[in-house]
């Protein structure tokens, strides 16, 4: 079988500002480019000290390992793909300085239904495969599982044109910009 070629993927900001991180390049894989990781991570805020992530759709791990490099306390990733996971974790192995991080090989609905924790998390990445319907079935899980605080910030990462009606009456999007063909937002729950 052929190797696979390798990509790489650079932190841009934090303790591990400038580090390039290898995966495996395949179809499935659209990592999040600099130019928008930038612009988000500067609408989050730098400093993610004593944050809770949860990267759904993780991938190659680039929003996750930037909230680790920018201070955060945990990050658990979600990735169904054998090797993307297997990767991520041994990226996250080798740059460990006790860092705390779970990278669960499997679906996010498999996921959402062991997870029955009291668990929340402060930040939730969700950047699903584009064209897939995965967004709202997601964030009906959320809904169910109750697994985010009243300030948690949503980050939501999809193809331009997807209807997102459903969010309306329980979420509110307070940044939002267009790059392309993706759209970059962060949510968060309207209070009531």
């Amino acid at each position: 079988m052929a190797e696979m070629e390798k990509g790489k993927i650079r932190i841009i900001g934090g303790k591990w500002k400038g580090k390039k991180i290898s995966f495996e390049i395949n179809s499935k894989l659209r990592p999040t480019p600099d130019r928008a990781k930038e612009m988000v991570f500067n609408w989050l805020g730098n400093d993610l000290r004593n944050y809770n992530c949860l990267d759904i759709f993780a991938g190659t791990g680039a929003m996750g390992l930037e909230s680790l490099s920018r201070g955060a306390k945990k990050v658990d990733f979600i990735e169904k793909d054998v090797r993307a996971s297997q990767r991520l974790k041994k990226n996250l192995i080798d740059m460990t300085d006790r860092i705390a991080f779970n990278v669960f090989n499997e679906g996010y609905e498999s996921w959402f239904k062991k997870n029955d924790s009291k668990f929340s998390y402060d930040l939730i990445f969700i950047d699903p495969p584009f064209e897939k319907n995965f967004v709202e079935k997601v964030f009906y899980l959320i809904e169910e599982k109750k697994i985010y605080r009243l300030n948690t910030v949503f980050y939501l990462e999809t193809e331009k044109k997807i209807n997102l009606d459903f969010l309306i009456a329980d979420y509110e999007i307070f940044k939002e910009k267009t790059m392309g063909r993706k759209s970059y937002k962060l949510l968060r729950k309207k209070i009531t």
